[in-house]
């Protein structure tokens, strides 16, 4: 990650964790770097403060990894799994662990599912409530919800920010919908403002859960991304769906307070058009994870989870 001022000291290792301070005039806790128009990094100038507050006295002062969510997402998810706190929690897509550490420090134990086999190695003594799965989640996520189940187990946070096509997030969903809690349980996914990701999440069987309370889209509204390498395109925001053990008794709906925002940026930025095509899709995906061009579908790097 890119210095922008020369009072900033940015400490990474290999596994894509930082401890990142800022010189005398920043705040106690080191977080207040800021991505500034000008930043060298592509992928984040002009975003703004990189993260929340605080977040180094939340993790006692470790390392921290890199996590991509905005401040406003990251209060949302340390609020939700503080006053959760969760027996057992599974996150859908950990990359570099960002999400990780802060669900690993307020679960008792965390089930973290991706494709992409390097992960139990990168996260490699980080994390010692955390058990990795590695596998398509179409395809390990119903026989853990199995196991958890056989063990009377309900996951009562689940993170969803894996696959990214539309398909992939409303299977992800529907899956996790087959559960019957037997405690209050919230589904949070992220970036929700994308119109691909929306589609899915519109398109799962929420209705056909009678323990479905709610479901917000924009629970944090995403952005219209200002960074160079996706410009203009809609990403960010956190859904969130809340179960509960007892049945629902009132009229059902999905809701989306920033519906007009996210149809008005999408018909500004005419955005909705770069995501159509499966393929280019996923090309700039892979960019905006790895930050280099996916020169061929059957790339042997690492498959997005």
């Amino acid at each position: 990650m890119a210095t922008t001022t020369g009072n900033e000291e940015n400490l990474s290792d290999h596994n894509g964790c930082a401890s990142e301070r800022v010189g005398p005039s920043g705040d106690e806790a080191g977080d207040l770097k800021v991505y500034r128009d000008n930043s060298p990094d592509p992928n984040n100038a002009g975003q703004g403060l990189a993260c929340t507050p605080f977040l180094d006295t939340v993790l006692k002062n470790a390392d921290r990894c890199e996590w991509l969510m905005s401040p406003a997402e990251q209060m949302a998810m340390i609020y939700l799994l503080e006053h959760l706190r969760p027996r057992v929690a599974i996150e859908i897509g950990t990359r570099f662990g960002g999400s990780l550490q802060f669900i690993s420090r307020l679960a008792d134990k965390v089930y973290s599912l991706d494709i992409d086999p390097q992960v139990p190695a990168r996260m490699a003594g980080r994390f010692k409530n955390v058990e990795y799965i590695t596998g398509p989640s179409q395809e390990t996520l119903p026989a853990l919800l199995d196991r958890l189940d056989a063990q009377g187990i309900t996951p009562e946070f689940c993170l969803v920010d894996g696959d990214h096509t539309t398909d992939g997030v409303r299977e992800d969903i529907n899956i996790l919908l087959r559960i019957r809690p037997r405690a209050p349980m919230a589904i949070v996914m992220h970036d929700s403002f994308n119109p691909i990701c929306r589609r899915g999440l519109r398109q799962a069987d929420w209705a056909g859960n009678e323990y479905v309370h709610m479901v917000e889209l924009d629970f944090v509204s995403g952005v219209v991304n200002p960074a160079p390498i996706t410009r203009g395109e809609l990403w960010g925001g956190l859904a969130l769906g809340f179960l509960k053990p007892v049945k629902r008794s009132v009229r059902f709906e999905v809701s989306a307070r920033a519906e007009l925002t996210f149809q008005a940026a999408l018909t500004a930025t005419r955005s909705e058009s770069r995501y159509r095509h499966p393929k280019t899709a996923l090309r700039r995906f892979w960019r905006l994870l790895w930050g280099r061009p996916l020169l061929s579908m059957a790339s042997t790097e690492p498959k997005l989870s």
